[in-house]
């Protein structure tokens, strides 16, 4: 995910995240070329609808069900009646990147379900916007910095950590 130094992905839940650098878009691809699976909330589903298609196995978080016009490799569901462990297991999924948004990263976060998180650090503050989570509840969860790696000259930085448990 990429995020602003004050923590926040996107100016709204429709806006994307458009002003990330060069360097992170093509990290990004990369890394997603290594999944086999996909997670992603519907308004970042709908922001990256094109690209998102296009791969196997992923899953649309949304409390109504839209799959017209999408292909077979695109499921929408209600996490509250639909178990996404089943769903990636049950498809042979080793490795599934959540896409976002913040409800989705909490979802998994909370399930117990993100054992590494990649955060772009781009060198921006926009003191307003969408957080990178939006739980339920308070709970704090221990991450354990793994790698950090200056992307650029203007400070861009990517951290890797690994969940505590």
């Amino acid at each position: 995910m990429a995020v602003s130094i004050d923590g926040v992905l996107a100016e709204n839940g429709k806006s994307g995240n458009r002003w990330t650098s060069r360097e992170d878009q093509a990290f990004f691809q990369k890394a997603l070329s290594k999944h086999d699976g996909f997670a992603t909330g519907y308004n970042t589903f709908k922001i990256a609808e094109k690209k998102v298609k296009k791969r196997r196995n992923v899953l649309v978080f949304t409390s109504k069900k839209r799959n017209k016009g999408v292909p077979e490799s695109v499921t929408f569901a209600d996490p509250k009646r639909f178990s996404p462990r089943k769903f990636f297991t049950g498809r042979g999924c080793k490795n599934v990147a959540v896409l976002g948004g913040p409800g989705v990263y909490a979802y998994f976060l909370e399930h117990g379900l993100l054992d590494e998180l990649f955060i772009t650090v781009e060198p921006y503050v926009f003191t307003k916007g969408v957080p990178m989570f939006f739980g339920s509840k308070f709970k704090a969860h221990s991450f354990v910095l793994k790698s950090a790696r200056r992307l650029n000259k203007n400070g861009t930085l990517l951290l890797k950590y690994k969940h505590a448990s």
